[in-house]
């Protein structure tokens, strides 16, 4: 059996890749946060009376009457979405209406789960051939060299995509908190609402 190096360090580095561009979008959407704040506070905010005027002692004065913000939905607890990712990955995503990740988190978890199994079932059978062979050896009690290799590198091969399900579960419940953090600010250009201002200036 020969193990084409070449063809697995290109597939890690593309497994990698997708597990760096997962992490980008809820890295970038989290900065987003502030941004949509800002927006809602610029954009979002109804007066229906709004009045700039200039004192006698040239001080500015603003009164609202009434602040509204359109668009509003019902929160959505970042921590209550962490907690049900943790139980059940994915349940985070449905409660925070973040239902496109879903099918992602659940074809990294398959994949890797795949892979870490046939790389175990393959790691015991060469453990298994190399203890008969070192049984065999009676002159050196080394055993066959190649079943060795073979046996310590699917060992590693499993350890590691063990440690991409894990990055995977992990992702999954910050992803599912980004979502609900975000469920109640819209990011897009288009915002709606108006202010109507009006400036009350002394004529001398």
């Amino acid at each position: 059996m020969i193990i084409n190096f070449k063809k697995v360090f290109l597939q890690a580095d593309a497994i990698l890749w997708l597990l760096s561009l997962l992490v980008f979008t809820s890295l970038f959407q989290t900065n987003n946060i502030m941004l949509a704040q800002e927006r809602v506070i610029s954009a979002l905010i109804k007066s229906d009376t709004t009045e700039i005027y200039s004192a006698e002692n040239d001080t500015l004065g603003i009164r609202a009457d009434k602040i509204k913000l359109s668009d509003e939905r019902d929160a959505k607890s970042g921590n209550l979405a962490m907690l049900f990712s943790a139980i059940l990955p994915g349940a985070g995503q449905v409660y925070a209406h973040r239902y496109y990740t879903i099918p992602i988190i659940y074809g990294f978890g398959a994949y890797f789960a795949s892979v870490a199994i046939k790389s175990n079932n393959q790691y015991e059978s060469y453990r298994t051939k190399y203890s008969e062979s070192v049984r065999l050896d009676t002159l050196n009690s080394k055993g066959d060299a190649n079943y060795q290799r073979f046996r310590d590198w699917y060992r590693n091969q499993r350890d590691e995509f063990i440690v991409y399900m894990v990055l995977t579960y992990f992702l999954n419940i910050i992803d599912a908190y980004v979502g609900a953090t975000l469920y109640n600010f819209d990011v897009s250009d288009q915002l709606g609402g108006s202010a109507a201002i009006r400036f009350k200036v002394p004529l001398h």
